[in-house]
């Protein structure tokens, strides 16, 4: 057995060829790392340059838009696609055909779709209703839309000018989200509005020069919109609305107006009402062409008899008429011969009729 001093002395030694043993690596630089581990060496130098590129790299990413955030990387390739509206007029150039009454019907849907700005009235609605309106020139504002993406609006009008003319631009990048009732939009581009008060009237001049997406997943399609429209409001009421071009594109389909002129008038009806305004009634007036691919051309769109009460898809009264490679009438009310809502009438006595105007207006797709 091994006696308590000689015990110490043993432990002593032990701790004495380890302090040995790292004086020797101290200075002879030797390592006691295992020889199958290959060290990776790290110089000074590359680590600054490392840091740098960090910090290079950090600044880019909070430079990147807010529209960088969408999860949907295929939403991206949507700024270099833009598509030809000049590819598809030459679909457009000659008479549609009208070969049958149903052909009407998607000619007066297509027109009052365009002549109410299509896809982009609620997302024009949606823009107008989310931003200070109490803004001035110069002034800049930016919103996040509704499912990624942003648009910026600027006031273009005079420094500290808060009523009277104002001129807004409103710019989109890749701003999504479901406007109003409809499907899914991925949108870049510019909708710019300028109100201008006349003398007794008032002026509102709207230009779109936008595209993007529609839809999501199968259904996603790509979409572009442009053109002007002027809408003028007399001191007698009434509104005066004319296009003279917009043109659409959805998926392989051209829409387009040139030199439309739609016009409601107030007209004193008959009525034993003490209030004037119960007694008016409301009568429009339309002329222009619609171009579609899915007529297979253009056509002319003009009423022979004005529109009562028009609210589409129908009216209480009036008749139009719809002119092409044959000719046409959408006749509404009393106008049918019948007890109809609406007829659809083609030169040669073909017809088609319906009872109700929900039915006419499920048929063709108004308000899509």
């Amino acid at each position: 057995m091994p006696t308590e001093v000689e015990s110490l002395l043993k432990a002593d030694g032990s701790r004495a060829l380890a302090l040995a043993a790292l004086v020797l690596v101290g200075l002879t630089g030797c390592s006691l790392r295992p020889p199958d581990v290959d060290p990776k060496v790290v110089r000074v130098g590359e680590v600054a340059q490392q840091s740098q590129q960090s910090h290079q790299s950090a600044d880019e990413a909070a430079s990147e838009p807010a529209s960088a955030e969408n999860s949907d990387g295929a939403d991206d390739s949507s700024r270099e696609t833009k598509p030809s509206f000049a590819e598809q007029r030459e679909q457009v150039s000659r008479p549609a055909q009208l070969d049958e009454p149903e052909a009407l019907g998607r000619a007066l849907a297509a027109f009052y779709r365009m002549r109410s700005r299509a896809f982009m009235a609620p997302v024009a609605s949606h823009v107008q209703g989310t931003v200070n309106l109490g803004g001035s020139g110069g002034d800049r504002e930016t919103r996040r839309c509704p499912d990624g993406g942003v648009f910026h609006l600027e006031w273009q009008g005079p420094d500290g000018e808060r009523s009277g003319s104002r001129e807004l631009l409103y710019q989109f990048d890749q701003c999504r989200g479901h406007f109003g009732d409809g499907p899914m939009l991925s949108l870049n581009g510019y909708y710019r509005r300028d109100f201008r008060p006349l003398v007794g009237r008032e002026q509102v001049i709207e230009s779109f020069d936008v595209h993007g997406y529609q839809g999501e997943g199968s259904q996603r399609q790509p979409i572009a919109l442009r053109g002007e429209q002027r809408v003028l409001r007399p001191a007698e009421g009434g509104v005066v609305r004319s296009t003279e071009r917009m043109e659409m594109v959805l998926g392989e389909t051209y829409t387009a107006l040139r030199g439309v002129r739609d016009e409601i008038t107030p007209e004193e009806g008959e009525g034993d009402s003490d209030f004037a305004s119960f007694n008016t009634r409301f009568v429009t007036t339309i002329e222009g062409r619609l171009f579609s691919s899915e007529l297979g051309g253009w056509v002319d769109i003009a009423t022979g008899t004005g529109l009562v009460e028009q609210q589409a898809p129908c009216s209480a009264s009036g008749v139009v008429a719809i002119s092409a490679e044959r000719n046409g009438e959408v006749r509404f009310g009393p106008h049918t011969g019948t007890h109809h809502r609406v007829a659809l009438e083609l030169e040669s006595g073909e017809v088609v009729r319906y009872e109700r105007c929900s039915s006419f207006g499920e048929a063709f797709g108004f308000g899509r």
